[in-house]
C-alpha cells in the first residue's frame, strides 16, 4: 500500500501536537521535515521510521488506508479546563503499558475491585469527611502510619493496601514535566501509574492519594497535585490531604510539640518526618487545618525557590542490585501479580502472550508472582519502591 499523507495529519492532531512541534523534536528545521515529506515519490523510510518512533507508533501506520482509533488520549488535569495536550514519547509509551495491562485483564475477565466509594463530595467539609471513610474502606490505619519509619515505609503499605481492593499501582518513568502521575478510570479495573521520575518518596505517597481520588471519582487523566487549576484537582488535592492527615491524627502523629504557627523550613522538615508525607503536602495540610497560619505554603514556596526538597535526583542504587522479583513486584505490584498469575495458572493466557501485552519477560513471571505471594509484612515495609 503506498504512503498516505493523511494519516500524519490525524496522529499529529490525536497527539496535540503542531508539525511545528514534531520538527523540533526531530531536530529539523520545518522547511526540511516539509521537504522530506512532500519527497517523490514518497517519503524515505527513515524518516518515516524517525517520526513514527517520536510519537511511539509502528512505522507502517503510515501506510494504512486510514487512520486506526487512538485511545490513548488522556485529559490533562494540570489546565484550567483538562483537554489533552502534547506529550513526549516516553509519557505515551507509559499511557500503552498502562492501557495493556487494563485491556489484557479486561479481556480476560480476571476478578475485578469491589464497589468502591463514589467520591460525589463537592465542599471541604464534605471532601475531609468522605476521605476519612475512604481510608477506612482501604484499611490504612493510624498504627500504620506511625510505626512506619518513614515515607517509603508508609507509601509501601499504602499501596499495598490499595491494591489488595483491585486498584492496578504501577511505577513508571518519563519527563516530570509531563507530570506526576496519571489514572486510567474503570469501574472494575482502574490503573493508577506513579511517575518515579524525580519525585521523592513522600511526593509519590501523595500522587498515589491524589490519583485514588480520581479513581474514586471516575475520572481518567494526567495531574500534577500541586498544580490546581481547576476544581477536580482542588477537590483531589482536599481528598489526598484528608486521607493522609485527617484533622484527628494529627495530634497523635506529632506528639508532644506542638507545629509552630508560622513555620520555617526546619519547622516543615520536622512535621513532614513525623507525618511521613512530603513538606509541600505537609505545609499545604497543616495550613488547612489553621496549625500553621494562613500563607504559610505561599511563604515555604518562596523559601524554597527553585530547589524543592520533594524532588530529587537519582542518586544510584544499593550497592548489590536487587533480585529480580523485587525489582518486578516494585514495578508492577501487587494486584498485577494477582490478576495475571490468574490468567495464567487457567491458561487463558501464554507466558509469550503475558509478555507482549505487559512486557513482562517469560523467566521473571512466576518468580515474580511466587514472591508476591509471599512477601511478609517486613519484607513489605523495607521495599524499594523503584
Amino acid at each position: 500500500m503506498a504512503y498516505n499523507p493523511n494519516i500524519l495529519r490525524e496522529v499529529l492532531r490525536a497527539r496535540s501536537l503542531t508539525r511545528e512541534q514534531l520538527s523540533k523534536r526531530l531536530g529539523l528545521s520545518v522547511t526540511q521535515l516539509e521537504s522530506e515529506l512532500q519527497r517523490e515519490p514518497e517519503p524515505r523510510q527513515g524518516i518515516l521510521n524517525d517520526i513514527a518512533k517520536e510519537l511511539a507508533l509502528p512505522p507502517f501506520i503510515f501506510f494504512m488506508e486510514r487512520a486506526p482509533q487512538f485511545h490513548d488520549v488522556l485529559p490533562d488535569f494540570r489546565s484550567p479546563n483538562p483537554a489533552p495536550r502534547a506529550k513526549s514519547r516516553e509519557t505515551i509509551e507509559a499511557i500503552h503499558f498502562a492501557e495493556g495491562i487494563q485491556r489484557t485483564v479486561i479481556e480476560g475477565r480476571v476478578r475485578g475491585a469491589p464497589q468502591l466509594p463514589a467520591f460525589t463530595a463537592t465542599n471541604n467539609d464534605d471532601v475531609d469527611e468522605f476521605a476519612l471513610a475512604a481510608r477506612r474502606f482501604f484499611n490504612i490505619t493510624i498504627e500504620d502510619q506511625s510505626n512506619a519509619k518513614d515515607a517509603r515505609e508508609f507509601y509501601n503499605v499504602c499501596r499495598n493496601r490499595i491494591e489488595e481492593k483491585g486498584i492496578f499501582v504501577l511505577h513508571d518513568s518519563f519527563p516530570h514535566a509531563d507530570g506526576s502521575g496519571f489514572c486510567l478510570a474503570h469501574f472494575l479495573y482502574p490503573v493508577v501509574v506513579i511517575n518515579t521520575m524525580q519525585q521523592t518518596r513522600g511526593r509519590r505517597l501523595f500522587t498515589l492519594i491524589h490519583e485514588l481520588a480520581h479513581v474514586l471519582m471516575g475520572k481518567s487523566g494526567i495531574s500534577d497535585p500541586f498544580v490546581r487549576e481547576n476544581v477536580t484537582e482542588r477537590l483531589c488535592n482536599r481528598f489526598a490531604g484528608a486521607f493522609l492527615v485527617p484533622r484527628s491524627y494529627v495530634a497523635p502523629l506529632l506528639g508532644t510539640s506542638s507545629p509552630a504557627n508560622d513555620p520555617d523550613q526546619d519547622d516543615v522538615r520536622w512535621a513532614s518526618r513525623r507525618l511521613k508525607i512530603s513538606q509541600e503536602a505537609t505545609v499545604l495540610r497543616l495550613e488547612q487545618l489553621s496549625f500553621y497560619r494562613s500563607g504559610s505554603y505561599d511563604k515555604w514556596k518562596r523559601l524554597v525557590h527553585n530547589a524543592n526538597p520533594d524532588y530529587s535526583e537519582k542518586k544510584g542504587g544499593p550497592p548489590q542490585p536487587p533480585a529480580q522479583e523485587k525489582v518486578k513486584l516494585a514495578k508492577y505490584g501487587y494486584q498485577f501479580a494477582r490478576a495475571f498469575d490468574a490468567l495464567l495458572s487457567d491458561g487463558r493466557i501464554s507466558e509469550v502472550n503475558l509478555y507482549r501485552s505487559t512486557g513482562l519477560k517469560p523467566k521473571y513471571q512466576r518468580p515474580y508472582f511466587a514472591y508476591a505471594k509471599s512477601i511478609s509484612d517486613a519484607e513489605l515495609r523495607e521495599l524499594q519502591d523503584e
